[in-house]
C-alpha cells in the first residue's frame, strides 16, 4: 500500500473567518480532548494556528527531499501537542532542520512559493472529488471523512481491492 498525502486547507488563505464566541472555543476544546481520550492521542486545542498554506508546502518540499512522512509528524506534533503557529516560517524553518531538512533551502523555497501551485491543484481535487473536511482517507474510488478507526480503514483499503 502507498500512501500519497494531500494538501487541504481548512481556512484557506486569505480568508479569515469571524471570531468565535468562548462558548463555541469551549464546545471546540472539549471535542478535541474527547476525541484524543476516544482515540488514545495526545491532541491539544491550537490557538496560534489559523493558517496551513505555509506548512502545506513546505510538505511538498520534504515529500520531494524524501522526508515526507518525517515532516508531516513533526507538523501535526506542532499543531495538535505543542501549540505552534505552523504558517509561521521561522518554526517551519526550525522543525524541518529538525528532522535533517535544509533550513536554508526550505526558507528560501516557501519565501518564493515554489509549491503554491501544487498546493492548489491539490485543493481543487478536493473540491471536485467533494472532499470538505479533514482527516479524509481514500482507497479506489470510496471514501471516508475524519477521524477512523484500525478496523473501519483497513476495511476501506481492502473494497477497494
Amino acid at each position: 500500500m502507498e500512501v500519497e498525502w494531500k494538501a487541504f486547507e481548512l481556512r484557506p488563505e486569505g480568508v479569515e473567518i469571524p471570531p468565535k464566541s468562548s462558548e463555541y472555543v469551549q464546545r471546540a476544546k472539549a471535542g478535541v480532548e474527547a476525541m484524543s481520550k476516544q482515540y488514545g492521542l495526545d491532541m491539544k486545542w491550537n490557538d496560534k494556528s489559523k493558517h496551513s498554506r505555509h506548512a502545506l508546502e513546505g510538505a511538498k518540499y520534504a515529500e520531494e527531499q524524501g522526508f515526507g512522512n518525517e515532516y508531516h509528524d513533526v507538523i501535526f506534533a506542532a499543531q495538535f501537542q505543542q501549540n505552534e503557529d505552523i504558517n509561521d516560517m521561522d518554526t517551519l524553518v526550525r522543525l524541518g532542520a529538525k528532522i535533517g531538512l535544509d533550513g536554508r533551502e526550505l526558507r528560501e523555497v516557501l519565501k518564493s512559493r515554489k509549491y503554491r501551485t501544487a498546493v492548489l491543484r491539490d485543493h481543487q481535487e478536493a473540491m471536485q472529488l467533494g472532499i470538505t473536511g479533514i482527516p479524509c482517507f481514500v482507497s479506489g474510488d470510496q471514501g471516508v471523512m475524519g477521524a477512523q478507526d484500525y478496523d473501519s480503514l483497513k476495511a476501506l483499503v481492502n473494497n477497494a481491492e
